[in-house]
Parts: C-alpha cells; sequence; structure tokens
C-alpha cells in the first residue's frame, strides 16, 4: 500500500390483618385467630410495580444508557497506526472554534478533531507535526514517531495557552506550555484592576 504523506524520514411495607382487641364486646362469635404471615413478606394480592424511573428487577432499563464504545478495527494489513490525541487547557476554551490539523513527513494531513484521531501509516520513522488553525497557524510541535506493523502508537499533542508559544508532543499527556505566563498575566491584570478601584475610592 502507498503511504500518501511521502517516505518517511529516519425497594414500601404492606398493611398487616389486625386481631380483636382484648376487652372489648365482639358480636356474634369470636373468630379463630389468623396466623400471623411472616414479617416482611405481604400478603395476599398483586405485587405492586416498581416505581417509574427505578431499575426492575432482574436488570437495568436500557432505555437512555449510552452505547458502549465500539472498538477500533486494526489498521490494514501491512500497516501501523498513529493514534493523535489533541487537547487544549480549559483557559484556552476559544480554541474549541478551531482545528488541529497534522502534517506528516512534510506532507499537509487531513484535519484533526478534540480529542482522538487515528491515521494509519507504513511502517518507519515519521515526522509528525500538529498546529492549530487560529487566526494563523499556531502551537506548532514536531516529533519523529516509529511505526510497526500492526502497532498503534499514541501521540499526545497539548495546545499552548499563548499564540506565540510552540504546542508541545510527545508519547504522553503533555503540559499546556505557557501555563505559568498565563497565570502571571491575568494575576497581573487583576492586581491593576483593584489597584484602580482603589486610588479611584482614595479619591
Amino acid at each position: 500500500m502507498t503511504n500518501p504523506y511521502g517516505p518517511p524520514p529516519g425497594q414500601q411495607p404492606y398493611p398487616q390483618q389486625g386481631y380483636p382487641q382484648q376487652g372489648f364486646p365482639q358480636s356474634g362469635p369470636v373468630p379463630a385467630p389468623q396466623p400471623m404471615p411472616p414479617q416482611g413478606y405481604p400478603q395476599s394480592g398483586p405485587m405492586p410495580a416498581a416505581p417509574q424511573g427505578y431499575p426492575q428487577q432482574g436488570g437495568y432499563p436500557q432505555q437512555g444508557m449510552p452505547p458502549a464504545p465500539q472498538p477500533m478495527a486494526p489498521p490494514p494489513p501491512g500497516m501501523g497506526r498513529v493514534l493523535i490525541d489533541c487537547s487544549y487547557h480549559w483557559l484556552a476554551f476559544v480554541l474549541a472554534l478551531f482545528k488541529p490539523q497534522v502534517t506528516i513527513n512534510g506532507q499537509p494531513g487531513p484535519y484533526l478533531q478534540w480529542g482522538k484521531t487515528p491515521i494509519d501509516l507504513p511502517p518507519g520513522q515519521h515526522q509528525v507535526q500538529v498546529h492549530v488553525n487560529y487566526l494563523w497557524k499556531m502551537g506548532t510541535a514536531t516529533a519523529v514517531v516509529p511505526v510497526g506493523v500492526g502497532q498503534q502508537v499514541d501521540v499526545f499533542y497539548k495546545a499552548p495557552l499563548i499564540a506565540f508559544v510552540d504546542g508541545a508532543i510527545g508519547p504522553t499527556p503533555q503540559d499546556p506550555p505557557g501555563l505559568g505566563l498565563t497565570i502571571g498575566i491575568y494575576a497581573g491584570s487583576f492586581g491593576f484592576v483593584l489597584l484602580m478601584i482603589i486610588l479611584t475610592l482614595a479619591l
């Protein structure tokens, strides 16, 4: 199979039946006492239905339950797979409006999802570069990924918090680049606004 990306670079109780109370006259013959049913068991009569919204005995309702995730098919014969997991920090929520994209061996690849996207590749060393198509191309990060036949290699990409900082990519979940700088900017802006409010009230 040809490589479209070019050559690789290196439950309620029931009421009980009562008995006549002693000291009170009873009309007619006294009825023979009836045996007390075992406590905790219902009297004669149909069992009430379970309240709506609760599971029936012996199982759980199927309505409203999410379907079980389907296993991913293996890569085609003679191929391997790179599973790219793209994510961003919640402070960079605006990135949800944009799509990351991959470049493999210098050739533009498909747009990716925020989450996991599989890409099948022939065995070998592949240069995998991910960036975000923001107002401009931002958060670029590159890694050389070795792929074997029938093998799945996980690649984690984390977009930066600041548009002018590179992203992070690697075999394990990555920290968001620019987090310390972003916290510093937010803290400085909050301090400046607080100082302006104090000076305005003091005058």
